[in-house]
C-alpha cells in the first residue's frame, strides 16, 4: 500500500514538471499568433499574351479560417508570407500545448484521486461508512 502511493506521488510530480514545463513555453510566447491555414492558389490572370495563358499559372498565398461557422479566405501580399506563415505556426504550436496542458492536468487529477482513494482509512472499523459514489449521471441515460 505505502508502496502504490509512493509510486502515485512519483507520477503525478513528474506529470506536474511536464505540464510545469509546458506551461512556460506557453508563458514565455511573446509574439503575435495568426488563427488559419496558410495556403497556395494557383490562377489565371486572364491577359491573352501572359505566361498563365500558357499554363505557368501564378501562385498567391492565402489565409483561410472559420469565423461563425463560415470559412473566410484573404489575400497574403508577398511581402507579409513569412511574418503570417510564422504567426501560424506559433498558433498551431499554442494550441498543441493548450491541449497537452489540459490533458496532463486531467491525468494529475486522475492520479490525486487514486491517491486519495488509497489514503482512505475506514471509520469507524467494526462498520465504516462506505466510500461515496460517484456523481453525475448514470451511463446509458441520454
Amino acid at each position: 500500500m505505502k508502496n502504490t502511493k509512493s509510486k502515485l506521488r512519483k507520477k503525478i510530480q513528474a506529470l506536474e514538471e511536464r505540464r510545469g514545463d509546458r506551461l512556460e513555453q506557453v508563458l514565455s510566447q511573446n509574439q503575435g499568433l495568426i488563427r488559419g491555414y496558410l495556403g497556395t492558389r494557383a490562377r489565371v490572370c486572364g491577359n491573352p499574351g501572359c505566361r498563365c495563358a500558357r499554363g505557368e499559372l501564378h501562385e498567391s498565398k492565402y489565409l483561410s479560417a472559420a469565423v461563425d461557422g463560415v470559412t473566410r479566405q484573404v489575400h497574403v501580399p508577398k511581402r507579409d508570407e513569412v511574418e503570417v506563415a510564422r504567426g501560424v505556426e506559433r498558433y498551431r504550436r499554442f494550441q498543441e500545448l493548450r491541449a497537452e496542458i489540459a490533458e496532463l492536468g486531467e491525468e494529475v487529477l486522475g492520479l490525486v484521486k487514486e491517491l486519495g482513494e488509497t489514503l482512505l482509512k475506514p471509520y469507524p472499523e467494526k462498520d465504516p461508512i462506505p466510500p461515496a459514489k460517484k456523481r453525475g449521471r448514470k451511463p446509458g441515460r441520454g
